[in-house]
């Protein structure tokens, strides 16, 4: 009976892990720092165990079973642990993305060429003017309207590559009708 409780929260504990292992690329060259890297980690690990004991907590509220004392901190610790691994693997996921490698002057041509995209609604493409080799491409892939049709979105994919590396990343971005300017709402 007591692995039959406890199955379910240590499943989801080591989805949580796993995903964790899985959201990094340890070959990546980024730049980044061993502290940065620290850093990065510390910060998104220290939100996931946050997060890890909310949701432990929310799990006992709304289960029929009861649990003893030492179980339920067994099992809030698993939350947390899950999730502080995969809150540190995204954060540092997140410092390492290839569009960092772009230059200032790579950056601007980048945002000009997404807001050209969803302006037009026509893919278009970008390249860093200090590092040529780095060539991005930007295809809308959905149009929509909210808000009753008083705002029209636009949602591209944003392709960024370097050498034999491709990293896509989606854009979307909004304008309230008629006359409103593009505003990146989500990236």
């Amino acid at each position: 009976m007591k692995f039959k409780k406890l199955a379910l929260p240590f499943t989801i504990s080591v989805v949580f892990a796993l995903s964790a292992c899985g959201s990094t690329d340890n070959n990546s060259d980024s730049g980044l720092g061993p502290i940065m890297k620290t850093a990065l980690c510390a910060a998104g690990g220290f939100a996931g165990a946050y997060i890890g004991k909310e949701l432990a907590d929310k799990y006992f509220e709304k289960t029929n079973t009861s649990y003893t004392g030492q179980e339920r901190e067994i099992l809030t610790k698993g939350f947390q642990v899950g999730l502080f691994l995969t809150f540190c693997g995204v954060a540092n996921y997140a410092g390492e993305t290839i569009y960092k490698k772009l230059s200032e002057d790579g950056l601007a041509k980048r945002k000009e060429q997404v807001l050209q995209a969803a302006v037009t609604s026509e893919s278009t493409t970008y390249f860093d003017p200090q590092n040529p080799d780095y060539r991005g491409s930007v295809d809308i892939i959905d149009r929509y309207t909210e808000n009753d049709g008083n705002r029209y979105c636009v949602v591209a994919k944003d392709t960024l590559s370097i050498d034999q590396t491709s990293e896509s990343i989606l854009v979307t971005q909004c304008r309230n009708l008629p006359n409103g300017e593009f505003e990146v709402v989500a990236v």
